[in-house]
């Protein structure tokens, strides 16, 4: 289980780096209903990433039959999920952001009194367009497909995995129930420092991990 802690707790980190969900979480705490509405968007990112990983773990048939593994927890799933990594970590470290383009989109959506329900579908939307939540997903998947543990281990390990992916959006709303201005501050610098450097982190991650499973299998 440390092996497999090992392996993906660094692919949540680098999903959980993604400034896109954070930036969205701390300006919804400047609108009219800061609480509420954080709540309606933290529990469909909460949701949907659980779904997603639900859904990922039954179409990627991770239960073995027997001894026999699965395709998705073998060794060419094993290089096609490092190439994947190598090129998205390439693709993000060259996308320069809008921070322009964000700002605008913020105060778009902010604007007047909207519904509990727009926040929810924005939470909604936000993971599954955010192409970094699949890289990651896939990612965690494949070394919880891989990893020999029990069936109650791999639920420990979506959990975990989920509880660290959907921090951009939980973690604003704990700083505004119980952290003060403080830790909004805080999180507000957070959120300035990953817009800038998120993607290189992210890019070096995903590729250093890419690295490591096509050589792993190459050099065998």
């Amino acid at each position: 289980m440390l092996q497999l802690l090992a392996q993906f707790v660094p692919l949540a980190i680098a999903g959980a780096i993604s400034p896109v969900v954070l930036m969205g979480a701390l300006a919804i705490l400047d609108g009219p209903r800061a609480i509420r509405q954080s709540v309606a968007f933290s529990a469909s990112v909460i949701g949907t990433t659980i779904v997603l990983f639900v859904a990922g773990f039954l179409v990627a048939d991770l239960r073995r039959d027997g001894d026999t593994p699965a395709w998705f927890s073998g060794d060419r799933a094993h290089v096609v999920v490092g190439v994947m990594l190598i090129v998205a970590g390439i693709v993000l470290g060259s996308i320069r952001p809008n921070p322009k383009r964000t700002k605008e989109f913020e105060a778009k959506f902010l604007s007047g009194t909207r519904p509990l329900h727009d926040f929810v579908i924005a939470g909604i939307a936000l993971m599954i367009t955010n192409g970094s939540t699949f890289v990651v997903l896939i990612a965690i998947l494949h070394e919880v497909a891989r990893a020999d543990v029990l069936a109650g281990e791999e639920t420990l390990a979506l959990g975990i995995a989920t509880f660290i992916v959907v921090l951009p959006a939980t973690a604003p709303l704990a700083a505004a129930l119980f952290g003060g201005a403080r830790m909004r501050a805080r999180l507000d610098t957070i959120s300035q420092l990953a817009m800038r450097y998120g993607r290189f982190v992210m890019a070096a991650l995903w590729i250093a991990f890419g690295v490591k499973d096509v050589l792993s299998v190459v050099l065998a």
